[in-house]
């Protein structure tokens, strides 16, 4: 009787071990990555484990492999594509792992995916299971272990079609085409760590226009808490330009059974689980906080432009966001400014370590809901652990809190390529808040970055919205490789009011209110050469959700700041040069400017700049003195008659002014003050075409600029003239 329960019990175990054993394994490589499949456990409910060994794999030397990492047991389903779809019609999503040939999953099938790190190797892969938490090593080669090796080499990875051409909820003339990337915690030189676990499936979309024509511009759009790349891509059709709608989920069901979890848009710490972290768990108070999200966003881009480098414009990148996907859009633009034309968010984030809103239901102060949360993820303000965020031409890394405030981003990238940013806040908002928006608004001065910042009384989904939203159109202006001009120090500018507000409504300044926004310029008017550059800039009253008119009472003109940004050939500008601005409105010289450029300081910012409504005011930013160049020809290449000098300048007093006529004109100079009033006049009567010169003497004027201005037929030249 005992031998005959013995022999059952050893029955038992056999089949016990076999039936938590995978079967079919099975491996393959391409793309940069190698993927591993097998016969998944019936109604298996854990994890499987990846093992490498550059030898067949036995239970004799696993303790000797690699671990690689674990996939739950339905990883075949692709299932945050699959819970966005619900309701569409489509088919359950099992993860496609090659588009040449098409090779899709099925639910019976496991997979883990390896990005491989080296070329000219082979290795070998098993897969094992557990069985109440104690891992089942037991190795049967064929079955859960190859007996071939796979050759790996480095190589890009890729995105894979999902799904094809699946109409939008609301705009069913357009199509959605799902792709999704396998990520792991393998860096190589050709792609990065996208998480810490050993594999995880990455959805995003891509939504072409109707218009077939190229090349496209393309918005990166982020979803803010709650939403997913399909059900939450926005539905516009704008012609010229494609939507890459992101997705930032993580398979951690422990704070939402059904919609899993987010990570912000940043990332976690290295030490962060993705599946087993809780409300419970610790914060992390050592380690490196890696921006996971970010640096899979900035992936995409590459891979955006590695696959369709005919369809995209490289110049026309944007991206959108609202809420929680303030944080990738801003993200993505500040950390990679040379990529990103354009930002527009709305209800942003925009300080991380702004602990003290006077609103009590905020849920970023200190002890609220949303930051509570966020610790697990990336730990405290106190501790501010390091990050992985590398600081812009620079080999420093930024601590998490520090990225983590965007002023300090452009701060930062000050003397960079910036990309102009859209943005609208609310009073109301106790979800991000809003007084940490008051400190960031009046940082924009100091910055000297480019935009257009709104706030009115709205709250984080609802409440009063005054401020319209942007047309998606609207991006299409702006462009990495074109200038424009950034304004500071508006007197059209509206009060944020102050941070210190006890009492509800926990407010004060304007209800409604723009930083900038009062301020815009004509793009075609943009003319920029290796000496000069130029454009039309005007002040506008905007219109309001209800139809008035903000700001209320504009005055004709108003004055600002005005900084030349993202200057294309306008730059490597000799330390110690002297620029001027001429002002013109309505064809009329009303404001003359110069500076002395310094390399130490390489912006080029005139301050005070008057400018009109209406037909606006056109600036011209010029050289005027360089002590490396000879400037013999006016900064307009479009004059017909050209001041091909005037020597010496800066001039004791005599000064001769040499030109070129086409045909015989009436020739006139004229020297005026800074004010406009005329000092000089020489009139020279009708002169033949050809070259000529006028000398004259302003000796017995003061020292300072005047501006010559030669009359040549119905043409008018200004020039700037110093007098020691």
């Amino acid at each position: 009787m005992k031998i005959s329960f013995f022999i059952l019990l050893v029955i038992l175990l056999t089949v016990k071990t076999k039936a938590s054993t995978v079967t079919d394994i099975s491996g393959s490589y391409h793309d940069g990555q190698t993927f591993i499949t097998w016969t998944v456990i019936p109604d298996y409910k854990g994890f499987y484990y990846a093992y490498r060994y550059n030898r067949p794999i036995t239970a004799l030397n696993i303790d000797s492999a690699k671990y690689m990492g674990r996939v739950p047991g339905n990883f075949s389903l692709n299932y945050f594509l699959n819970l966005g779809l619900q309701g569409s019609g489509q088919p359950t999503p099992y993860l496609v792992i090659n588009n040449n040939p098409t090779e899709q999953l099925t639910a019976s099938q496991g997979l883990f995916v390896i990005t491989c790190a080296a070329n000219g190797k082979i290795y070998y892969y098993a897969i094992t299971t557990d069985s109440l938490n104690v891992e089942n090593r037991n190795i049967v080669p064929g079955a859960n272990a190859l007996t071939t090796a796979i050759a790996e080499s480095v190589d890009f990875v890729q995105a894979y079609l999902q799904i094809a051409d699946i109409p939008l909820r609301d705009n069913r003339n357009l199509l959605y085409n799902a792709y999704a990337v396998f990520g792991g915690n393998v860096k190589t030189d050709l792609t990065p760590a996208l998480t810490n676990e050993g594999c995880l499936v990455y959805n995003f979309g891509i939504v072409k226009d109707i218009d077939p024509g190229s090349p496209n511009a393309a918005t990166f759009f982020f979803y803010g808490g709650g939403g997913n790349a399909y059900g939450s891509c926005n539905s516009v059709n704008q012609p010229g330009m494609w939507k890459i709608s992101m997705e930032d989920d993580i398979p951690n069901f422990n704070w939402d059974s059904i919609s899993g979890e987010n990570t912000k848009w940043i990332g976690y710490n290295e030490n962060f689980d993705v599946y087993s972290t809780n409300d419970s768990s610790a914060w992390p108070t050592t380690g490196i906080n890696h921006a996971y999200s970010i640096t899979r966003i900035k992936w995409t881009y590459d891979w955006l432009l590695r696959t369709f480098p005919i369809d995209i414009d490289l110049h026309k990148i944007y991206t959108q966001g609202s809420s929680e996907g303030t944080t990738g859009a801003l993200l993505f633009g500040l950390l990679y400014p040379h990529v990103v034309a354009a930002i527009d968010v709305t209800n942003a984030k925009v300080n991380l370590d702004y602990l003290t809103d006077d609103n009590p239901d905020c849920k970023w102060s200190e002890d609220g809901g949303a930051r509570t949360k966020e610790n697990i993820f990336i730990g405290d303000y106190i501790h501010n652990l390091p990050s992985d965020v590398p600081k812009y031409n620079s080999t420093d890394y930024y601590r998490t809190y520090d990225f983590g405030n965007f002023s300090t981003l452009l701060k930062d990238n000050k003397y960079n390529s910036l990309p102009l940013i859209f943005l609208t806040s609310g009073q109301s908002d106790y979800v991000t808040c809003w007084e940490e928006k008051i400190g960031f608004y009046n940082s924009l001065n100091a910055s000297r970055n480019g935009g257009f910042y709104y706030w009115d009384q709205r709250e984080h989904k609802s409440g009063t919205k005054e401020i319209q939203d942007r047309n998606l159109g609207n991006f299409l202006r702006y462009r990495t490789d074109l200038s424009y001009p950034a304004f500071q120090n508006c007197s059209g500018d509206s009060y944020p009011g102050d941070t210190v507000n006890p009492q509800p409504p926990y407010f004060d300044g304007d209800t409604v209110g723009t930083r900038y926004g009062t301020l815009d310029w004509i793009d075609t008017s943009i003319h920029e050469t290796a000496g000069s550059w130029q454009a039309t800039v005007y002040s506008h009253q905007i219109e309001l959700n209800n139809g008035q008119l903000y700001p209320y009472n504009l005055p004709p003109s108003v004055r600002t700041d005005i900084t030349l940004r993202r200057l294309q050939q306008f730059i490597n500008i000799p330390d110690n040069t002297i620029l001027c601005l001429d002002n013109y409105h309505d064809g009329k010289l009303i404001q003359t400017q110069s500076i002395n450029y310094s390399t130490s300081d390489p912006i080029i910012t005139f301050n005070q700049i008057d400018i009109f409504n209406g037909t606006g005011s056109q600036i011209k930013v010029y050289e005027c003195i360089s002590p490396f160049k000879d400037y013999t020809q006016i900064h307009s290449e479009t004059q017909k008659a050209a001041i091909e000098n005037i020597y010496p300048n800066p001039t004791f007093g005599s000064a001769q002014i040499s030109f070129s006529l086409k045909s015989d004109m009436h020739v006139i100079l004229i020297v005026k003050d800074v004010l406009g009033n005329k000092l000089l006049i020489v009139d020279e009567g009708i002169k033949e075409s050809g070259d000529h010169a006028i000398s004259f003497d302003i000796g017995n004027f003061m020292s300072g600029i005047y501006v010559a201005e030669l009359h040549a037929g119905n043409e008018v030249i200004p020039y700037k003239l110093f007098r020691n």
